[in-house]
């Protein structure tokens, strides 16, 4: 029994260590890559076990046949298959699937569009899209490199980037993917797109006569949120989830859309006739909808002034981004 019991603690504490019972070790792994999927298919290591050679001095040979020396070239790669290298560690569906297609030639108005530098990667993947076309991978080696990890950790080619987008269109044109804006409502002659309103409402508001919320129709006959969430799909808001105070992100964070208790429906009244900017509720309910905080309109679409404020402002926030929860709630 006594035996019987140090094995299985040996075992245990094998798992504890390596996080499997097979103890592979990270330098195997990075020697070995190709077996890497291989031995996740068959539960031998833990998909946390398999080591990242990104941004590091000493996992050369994850990619390189060898480690490379001081002012010397790089050393020759494992294969000249970009996209298999990659793959050794990377699921290959991923790039087909979400992210990016390879193996694919870039279109004459792509080619017109990109840089030397991508030309140049897009030559040496053999004239086709593979992963270096995207991802600097010298970058990544350089030790004098380093310190952009924390600006370009993905070392996308050309970065950092102030969004990822902006990578794409090197090869994409922006006006190809620019997405509607129905809050884009007066022409560049200053006059109201009436074809705008449709998307909201199913009649154009007679802006002259229009005094408050209850004197304009809608697409939607209750739950008017659901005229923003189509784009801005947060739930629960302001922000979905939320950060607690030791920086661990909270589900079900406060969720403002649902009809405001008494007292906070009185303050709301209140602190709307103080500030000058109405804030509507959702007519018939009552409930707090998106609009009560964010002026959905452009500048100079509605005629009453107080129904204009925070239009085309910070988030279009009706109030300051300060005082916007003071609306509702006291300090």
């Amino acid at each position: 029994m006594v035996a019987r019991a140090m094995v299985v603690l040996l075992l245990l504490a094998c798992v504890t260590i390596s996080g499997s019972a097979w103890a592979i070790s990270e330098r195997e792994l990075l020697n070995n890559p190709e077996q890497i999927h291989d031995l996740l298919a068959d539960e031998k290591i833990a998909f946390e076990e398999v080591p990242n050679p990104h941004w590091r001095a000493d996992a050369c040979v994850a990619c390189h046949l060898e480690k490379a020396e001081e002012d010397d070239k790089m050393p020759p790669l494992r294969t000249t298959d970009y996209n298999g290298l990659c793959g050794n560690c990377h699921d290959p569906s991923l790039v087909a699937e979400y992210i990016h297609a390879v193996d694919i030639e870039a279109p004459d108005e792509f080619l017109d569009r990109m840089s030397e530098d991508f030309l140049a990667a897009l030559d040496r993947g053999g004239g086709v899209l593979t992963c270096i076309a995207c991802h600097d991978l010298p970058v990544h080696c350089d030790e004098s490199s380093f310190e952009q990890a924390e600006i370009n950790p993905l070392f996308f080619r050309g970065g950092p980037y102030s969004s990822r987008t902006d990578l794409c269109f090197n090869c994409h044109d922006p006006e190809d993917y620019e997405r509607y804006n129905p809050h884009d409502q007066v022409t560049d002659e200053g006059e109201l797109d009436t074809e705008q309103c449709f998307f909201c409402h199913n009649v154009t508001p007679n802006r002259s006569a229009a005094k408050s919320i209850e004197d304009v129709t809608f697409n939607v006959v209750e739950d008017l949120k659901q005229l923003c969430t189509g784009c801005h799909p947060y739930s629960p808001h302001p922000g979905g989830s939320w950060f607690g105070a030791t920086g661990n992100k909270i589900g079900g964070g406060p969720d403002h859309l649902k009809v405001p208790p008494e007292k906070i429906r009185r303050r709301l009244e209140v602190m709307e006739a103080k500030s000058g900017a109405v804030m509507p509720r959702e007519p018939g309910t009552g409930s707090i909808f998106c609009a009560t905080c964010h002026n959905p309109h452009e500048r100079g679409v509605q005629f009453l002034r107080k129904a204009d404020v925070g239009a085309d402002g910070y988030k279009r926030l009706r109030r300051g981004k300060f005082e916007i929860c003071l609306a509702c709630h006291e300090m």
